[in-house]
Order: C-alpha cells, then structure tokens, then sequence
C-alpha cells in the first residue's frame, strides 16, 4: 500500500522521528485525542473485574463507512490484531446492520476478507485492490487543513506522552491505525467512522465512545450558568452510524472528559501534569440505545465550525444532548476502579446520578 512517506512495507513504524512525522499529517485534536483514549484505557482495564457478568476487551480497529450506494451501502471493515474470544459475537452482530470485512496486517501490507454468517468467506485481497472495487476506484488523497495542524501541541502530545507509553509497540498500536484510516479508507470513501472501543457483555455488544471536549453554553465566559443551559453536540453523521448499529441490538457508551477550560485552544497535557486540573475535569457518560438515539436524532441541527472536522475544512451538522443526560462517573482524579465500577454498573443498567449544570459549571477553571 502506497503512503505519503513511502510504500507501507518500507516505513520504521517504531522509529519515533518517523512516527511523529507521519502523526503530524493530523489534525493537533486527534493526536491529543490519542492521549484521552490511552489514559482511559487504563480506567476500562479495570471495568471486566468490577462486575460479576463476564465482559471481554476486543483487541480490533473498525472503521464504519457510508458509501451512499444503493446496494451493500454501510460497511464495517474490523482490523483484529488479536482473534480472540468474543470476535465472531462482534461480527456476527455487524453482519446484522452493515456488511462486514475482517482485516489483516501481515508482511507490511493490510488485507481483508468479507465476512457471512460470521465466518471468512473467500480469500484475503490487498486492501488497497478492495477500496478500489468497492469505490469504483475513486480515489481523492486525504488531507487534513494546516490550520488545524498546531505542530507545538502535536509534539507536546507524541513527546511527552505517546512515544514513552508505548515504546516499542508505537507502530502497532497508534501509528499503523491512523494510516489505514488516512491511507486506507478515508482516500476512498469520505463518511466514515472508527469506533473507539468495543467490549462483549453478556450477549450484549458494547461501543465505548471517548470524548474530550467541554459543553455547549449561551455564554462561555460565565463561570455559572442557570439549569438546562449546558449541552453537548453529537455530529449527525456519527449518530446516523450509531443509528444503524444500534437498530440492530448494539449499544454505545458515550463518555466524555470534560475539559476544566472550555476553550478550543485547550489540550490534553494537563491530564499528566496538573493536579488540580485532573481534579476538575468530570468525566461522564450516556448509554445510548436504539430509542435514545431516535429521540436524539428527532432535534434540530446546530452547525459546528469547520475546525471541528476530520479535515478542518467543511461545517458539521450537529445535535444538543442536554448534560443532565449523562450519568456521573466521577473526576479524572479518582482511583480508576471507582470509575471503572460505575461503568459496570451502567452497562448493567443500574440508575447512577445525573449531572447537573451546577456541578459542572463549578468545576470549570476561567482562562485568565
């Protein structure tokens, strides 16, 4: 597979110089975004021996895609690194919304093979050979705007945290995922979707979502605002993708880590280096099922600026979810299993206390 820096075989995926450059083609928000997912990963470790129903972690990548045709129109490409127990429940489940492709890493090259009744049905092909077929070959280079490409904070990012929590499995787990992405899926297809986490429940499919963003105001610069003002924007694309999976029995659950400075021009790196500021970040969720994503998606649209895109340069459409809709898993701050139990517990559908606009607000730090 052809990349900007070179064919796919040939890149040091675990050089750090090389690493850094091709993370750099993204936008500064995804990478610091990698930083939130790590670290919150390390709170949903905990999450399998919080309960005593059995939930197992997938080791996948999936990309879920709109191709706007008339005929096989979603599909779901799922790179496993490991086929471990629970997979074929994952696919299976797929099978029943979208039409899916198991996908390989192998000799420097990606290769898929399409999935029926949750076995392998043919041989694996170039994944490059299969976007064009199932594109008919269209094919427009992804790029992501400079404007939204602040190379400060995408090295604060990749130095001070990525490159040393992952070592020698760099290129594995965050490098090798954004170029099948980049260089794989979005050249073809423009509507498209990584599902964060994926965890086995019971019978039950789980989709973890991790957000790092801070609600939607009248006015940001208050330090308090009154009851039923705070919301949170979903893009319409993502909750139409959620949509489709969820009509089918899959559940997701939408958790945000609410920044303490409601600001674009926040990052992440507060989380490994301010006490206090761990300590004011809430960190919430909302089990979102088929008839709370359809009341959702029965609201009217807001308009997100261009910076809030994959690319940065075209307006999303968005939905409000009011805050006091999200369930209270505690402060960044807490021991993670405390968090970790309380995200069993939602999963279990046990009633866990809302949010309010109040406690929120009061958590906020004001830029000076």
């Amino acid at each position: 597979m052809d990349t900007p820096w070179g064919p796919l075989a040939g890149l040091k995926l675990d050089d750090p110089e090389e690493a850094v450059k091709i993370l750099a083609a993204d936008k500064h928000q995804l990478i610091e975004g990698l930083v939130v997912e790590s670290l919150f990963d390390q709170i949903v470790a905990s999450v399998p021996e919080s309960t005593e129903q059995k939930i197992i972690a997938l080791d996948v990548d999936s990309a879920v895609i709109d191709t706007m045709r008339r005929s096989e129109r979603w599909l779901c490409l799922v790179w496993a690194r490991t086929e471990s127990e629970g997979l074929g429940r994952y696919l299976q489940a797929l099978e029943k919304c979208v039409t899916p492709y198991l996908v390989r890493y192998r000799n420097g090259e990606f290769e898929a093979v399409r999935i029926r009744e949750g076995r392998r049905a043919g041989n694996y092909h170039p994944l490059p050979e299969l976007m064009q077929e199932l594109s008919g070959s269209r094919m427009t280079r992804f790029e992501v705007d400079p404007a939204v490409r602040n190379v400060n904070r995408q090295k604060q990012a990749f130095w001070g945290f990525l490159s040393e929590h992952y070592g020698n499995r760099l290129g594995n787990r965050v490098v090798l995922p954004r170029i099948l992405m980049n260089c794989g899926i979005q050249p073809y297809f423009r509507r498209v979707w990584n599902l964060d986490r994926v965890f086995i429940s019971g019978n039950s499919v789980w989709i973890f979502e991790i957000k790092h963003k801070y609600p939607i105001a009248p006015n940001t610069r208050r330090q308090s605002v009154s009851p039923g003002a705070l919301h949170f924007g979903i893009n319409d694309g993502e909750l139409g993708m959620l949509q489709k999976l969820s009509d089918t029995g899959i559940r997701c659950l939408h958790t945000i880590l609410v920044k303490p400075v409601w600001s674009k021009d926040a990052g992440s790196m507060y989380l490994l280096n301010d006490l206090e500021m761990r300590s004011r970040a809430a960190v919430i969720a909302l089990a979102l099922d088929s008839s709370k994503i359809h009341r959702i998606m029965g609201g009217r649209s807001g308009q997100s600026a261009a910076h809030t895109s994959i690319t940065g340069k075209s307006m999303l459409s968005y939905k409000r979810i009011p805050a006091s809709d999200f369930s209270v898993l505690g402060r960044f701050s807490d021991p993670p299993q405390d968090i970790a139990r309380r995200i069993a517990a939602i999963m279990a559908e046990t009633a866990m206390p809302h949010a309010t606009d109040m406690w929120i607000s009061d958590l906020r730090k004001v830029a000076p």
